[in-house]
């Protein structure tokens, strides 16, 4: 297999197994591990990155479709078309601010359409009534006209 691999000394190759989720979120702590091990990441150094435009969706256990963060964030613009035929492709207009691996905050432009909230909410599997019944308040008070709106919460 080393060969296949075009593995040389010192290569290094690891395997995981399970839901998507937890082999990536296994194989991220492993990396840093080996990062950090190797003198990989400097000391006394501060890297900021902005991450942005996460999925909206993402598979739930069921094998459904379930909402990344939570339901109230706003679609990317560009990616509306796709939210009934490819909502796993939707991005969504969240965004994190990460010093070093470590978030410090996050944020969201939050979904002030009624249309669009229940849209994303439908996709999600929540049926009307369900939708009414725990969110009927906000819902109304979104259909007499809201401003984009969002931040980031520290």
């Amino acid at each position: 297999m080393t060969t296949q691999l075009g593995m040389q000394d010192g290569d290094c190759v690891c395997f995981t197994a399970g839901p998507e989720v937890v082999a990536a979120t296994a194989l991220g702590a492993v990396r840093l591990h080996a990062a950090r091990q190797l003198g990989w990441i400097p000391e006394g150094r501060f890297n900021f990155l902005w991450v942005t435009e996460f999925p909206l969706f993402e598979k739930s256990a069921s094998g459904g479709v379930s909402p990344m963060h939570h339901p109230f964030t706003q679609p990317h613009p560009e990616d509306w078309e796709l939210i009934a035929s490819d909502p796993l492709r939707v991005r969504s207009r969240a965004y994190d601010i990460v010093c070093n691996g470590v978030e410090l905050s996050s944020g969201a432009i939050r979904n002030h359409r009624p249309d669009v909230m229940k849209k994303a909410f439908a996709i999600a599997g929540y049926d009307e009534s369900t939708l009414e019944q725990k969110f009927g308040g906000m819902l109304h008070a979104l259909s007499l006209g809201a401003p984009p709106h969002g931040g980031i919460a520290l």
